[in-house]
């Protein structure tokens, strides 16, 4: 997986007792934009980075006709959502 690190706009689900799930999401990639439907959730990790509260995903989901591995990442604080690496 190569570091992206790019802001991307996330349709997500939160569960009554907080958990986060993401649903599907879009990003600019080479001048075109791709919506990506998360397929399938491999991990979970909650940290703390700079003082922030931070949930990290490790997905997998079929982008370009290729199954991929990501890493997506939500700061708590700002409900800002990041693709980390892919």
């Amino acid at each position: 997986m190569k570091l992206v690190n790019k802001n991307i706009d996330m349709i997500s689900w939160t569960s009554k007792d907080g958990s986060v799930t993401p649903v599907r999401f879009r990003f600019e990639d080479n001048g075109e934009t791709l919506v990506v439907k998360v397929g399938r959730i491999i991990q979970t990790d909650k940290t703390k980075f700079g003082g922030s509260s931070t949930l990290s995903f490790l997905c997998s989901s079929v982008i370009s006709n290729t199954e991929k591995i990501y890493e997506l990442t939500c700061n708590c604080d700002s409900q800002k959502w990041l693709l980390k690496k892919i």
